[in-house]
């Protein structure tokens, strides 16, 4: 449906969508956040190691830089990883989509996408940094990693994970959904092996995204997006279709994932951790830090039912990852 025009249409949407999802599951609320929280679409954090600064990036142009001085802010904009696009020979280079940061060996890396949406026309990049301060990113174009029409899969939506001996990198997007393949050791290129399927939910328009492999313990998890994740200010999923965040695990990092039920991730499987409820909505591109005081977090945006629906209007959410004695997250 499209959403109602005028601001009773809009708290009277607001209102049925929290009936609805808060009859479902209960979920923690998100945690405070001060400062700018918008500008937040498919949002990555890390600590910087030197002076315990918080780093936020973030989809769309050259992807955003927030810095704060704790997790929950306050958020004040710095500037860009891409101010001058990629160097990337693609459509979407202008607008980086999906950064994911981590910190192997002394530098920063922010992998990203550039794309166009909707298509498979895709390549995924890496930009490098000693700070992450702006002014300071080295942009090494592609990782080696790309996808045309008609291939397995959809190359956006980077995540690395590194390992003792091997890194890995997991990516996907609706197509043939989740894969990985590995890295080489400096994890500025594929190393050439073939990627292979980590995740398959093969109903309606397979709508799995956003990897992020997490290790606790014995396991590794798998979380990702499922359902429609844009576009709600002109087009409203139907209930339950919106974006939301499952895990699946495995004892080992390159594949073997099951949910809470023992269903394969190729099978359709899938645990939700997160979903709409309240005055969230459509929680997704998630994913999971180990911060210092807190512990695991999950963060990731969604939108405030009460401010509005549009991307622009997407928020950071971060909530405090709840471990049972059977090993699986919630919130």
């Amino acid at each position: 449906m499209h959403l109602p025009i005028g601001l009773s249409g809009l708290a009277a949407l607001s209102s049925l969508l929290s009936v609805f999802a808060t009859s479902v599951t209960a979920y923690a609320d998100p945690l405070t956040c001060e400062g700018t929280c918008t500008n937040t679409h498919d949002p990555s954090l890390i600590q910087r190691a030197s002076d315990g600064t918080y780093f936020r990036f973030a989809t769309g142009g050259g992807m955003s830089i927030h810095t704060a001085p704790s997790i929950q802010g306050p958020w004040s904009f710095v500037g860009g990883v891409l101010e001058n696009g990629s160097s990337i020979d693609n459509s979407g280079a202008d607008d980086a989509w999906a950064p994911d940061v981590h910190l192997v060996g002394d530098m920063y890396h922010v992998y990203y996408s550039v794309s166009t949406f909707g298509t498979q026309e895709s390549v995924i990049g890496v930009a490098t940094s000693e700070s992450m301060d702006p002014g300071t990113w080295t942009d090494h174009g592609s990782i080696g990693l790309s996808s045309t029409e008609g291939d397995d899969y959809n190359a956006i939506d980077a995540n690395l994970f590194q390992s003792e001996d091997v890194n890995y990198m997991s990516f996907g997007s609706f197509w043939g959904d989740l894969f990985q393949t590995t890295m080489n050791g400096d994890a500025l290129t594929v190393t050439g092996d073939a990627p292979y399927q980590i995740e398959l939910n093969d109903t309606g328009t397979r709508p799995s995204e956003a990897a992020y492999v997490f290790q606790r313990g014995e396991y590794y998890y798998l979380f990702f997006s499922s359902g429609i994740c844009c576009g709600y200010s002109d087009t409203m999923p139907a209930p339950g279709e919106e974006y939301k965040i499952m895990v699946c695990r495995s004892e080992t990092v390159t594949g073997g994932y099951v949910d809470a039920d023992g269903t394969s991730c190729l099978e359709k499987g899938g645990t939700q951790v997160l979903g709409s409820h309240g005055t969230v909505y459509g929680p997704g591109g998630q994913g999971v830090y180990d911060d210092p005081s807190l512990g695991p977090v999950v963060y990731y945006h969604y939108v405030d039912t009460t401010i509005g629906y549009a991307d622009g209007d997407k928020r950071l959410g971060v909530n405090v990852l709840n471990w049972g004695d059977d090993g699986w997250p919630s919130v």
